[in-house]
């Protein structure tokens, strides 16, 4: 090539000064010898005007050699320099799983080397420490969480007075999720204008929203004072949620609602104060047991549908009674989403893109398939969720049978008939082009190449 030519001619000394260069070609050499022939033309003016030229035969010597990234990973500490590890100390990962969106949104992950997936998290590897610490402060400027810097000492060089350090940034998420129930200390509440000792967790963003079922009172702590004052773990989470059927709704007068609230339930407006009337949804047919409870789901519930919400009865609450919570303020019920039915051989006309994550040496396998689905529902109801999201079009049409989709019993055909009319879902017009997926799986979102010791040299040097 012209350019392979226009390097090996920078290599020969002289040319440009007093010898002036007429002609260049290369010379045909066995492709496995390692050697390069470039046949010159070249003038030089001698005494009295005249010209010599001379035509020669120059020979190279292909000599391999390996980047600094690939020297560096010979050796027991070159795998990366600085690492962030992500953790959160919950039973599920959909924390994670929306992270992961919005890092492919905001593309935060184009200086990552290679990550792996923990037990309790993400650990993200980066060549420099500058590009871990923007990593870790995108992190934390979506999710609550705190920050700890850590370094090793790798080597020094006590002439130069140099040292190399490889950084470990270590945060931690905060343990409150959306739809969580948080018990507020009496000392804590005092900080929020007399909350409510039970509240239900609205959103998780820049600082956690709480929301007081009972009074429809909202309260915003931000993400750095939630740290100077954390509160306890939450008393439930989604995995004691408990399905109800609604008997009988009466909303709540304007002035015993009391503040109007400042926050939307997503997709569905403003929140409203409703008594309703509820039995689970497993007693129905063999027991008359109902509950009467306040709920902030008044505006958007309706009679025979259902909703999920925590039966503080039954649910293992400890610690509560030792702190000293009244009896008139902990509710029996506490009502937290609306139900919708929807049919299981359905497929999305959308999906999102994952990226290619490694296993620890000798850990469990982590499968997020359920933590997943919860969060592509959760899309489907929040429009304000969606935002921060790249959703894309696949090549199905909406509403065909998915190949995973597991055979139904001849029972249970019915269920994609009794499919709600008002099931949220996703606009086609918020849906992107450009994602295609195979049959069984899709390969998912590679991250950059990593160095690899035991892969050829990538770069040559000519001598």
């Amino acid at each position: 090539s012209r350019e392979l030519l226009g390097l090996c001619l920078k290599k020969i000394k002289g040319i440009g000064r007093d010898v002036r260069l007429v002609d260049a070609a290369f010379v045909w050499t066995e492709e496995h010898s390692m050697r390069i022939r470039v046949k010159i033309t070249v003038q030089k003016e001698v005494n009295h005007g005249s010209v010599l030229q001379q035509t020669m035969v120059v020979e190279f010597t292909v000599v391999n050699q390996q980047c600094e990234d690939c020297q560096r990973s010979f050796t027991p500490h070159g795998a990366y320099n600085a690492i962030v590890q992500v953790r959160q100390k919950v039973p599920h990962r959909r924390t994670f799983c929306y992270l992961e969106q919005l890092i492919l949104k905001n593309d935060a992950h184009a200086k990552v080397t290679s990550l792996k997936e923990v037990r309790e998290g993400l650990d993200f590897c980066f060549a420099s420490k500058s590009h871990a610490q923007r990593f870790a402060d995108f992190v934390s400027a979506h999710v609550p969480a705190k920050q700890k810097l850590s370094k090793h000492l790798i080597s020094h060089d006590a002439n130069s007075n140099t040292f190399c350090y490889k950084y470990t940034i270590f945060l931690d998420l905060c343990p409150i999720c959306v739809d969580d129930v948080v018990h507020i200390p009496k000392f804590h509440s005092s900080g929020l204008s007399g909350a409510a000792p039970l509240m239900i967790c609205h959103k998780v963003a820049q600082a956690v929203r709480l929301v007081d079922p009972l009074t429809l009172r909202n309260y915003d702590i931000p993400g750095a004072e939630y740290w100077k004052r954390p509160i306890d773990n939450p008393v439930c989470s989604r995995q004691h949620l408990t399905e109800f059927v609604v008997l009988n709704i009466e909303p709540v007068d304007a002035p015993e609602a009391g503040t109007p609230a400042r926050h939307n339930l997503p997709g569905r407006g403003k929140m409203s104060l409703a008594d309703v009337e509820v039995a689970r949804a497993s007693d129905l047919g063999q027991n008359d047991n109902r509950c009467i409870v306040r709920t902030h789901l008044g505006g958007f519930l309706r009679i025979g549908g259902g909703v999920m919400g925590y039966d503080m009865r039954s649910v293992n609450v400890s610690g509560l009674s030792s702190v000293g919570v009244e009896d008139d303020k902990c509710p029996d019920i506490i009502l937290v989403k609306k139900v919708f039915k929807r049919s299981k051989g359905k497929k999305r006309a959308w999906e999102l893109k994952r990226i290619q994550k490694e296993r620890e040496d000798g850990g469990e396998v982590i499968d997020d398939e359920n933590d997943m689905e919860e969060m592509k529902r959760d899309l489907e109801e929040d429009p304000e969720m969606r935002r921060g999201v790249n959703m894309y079009r696949t090549s199905a049409e909406p509403g065909s049978s998915s190949k995973a989709a597991p055979a139904q019993p001849d029972g249970d055909d019915e269920d994609d008939e009794d499919e709600d009319e008002d099931a949220p879902e996703v606009p086609l017009a918020e849906l992107l082009e450009g994602l295609e997926l195979g049959d069984d799986s899709s390969p998912g979102l590679t991250l950059p190449a990593a160095p690899n010791a035991n892969e050829a040299p990538a770069d040559d040097k000519m001598s």
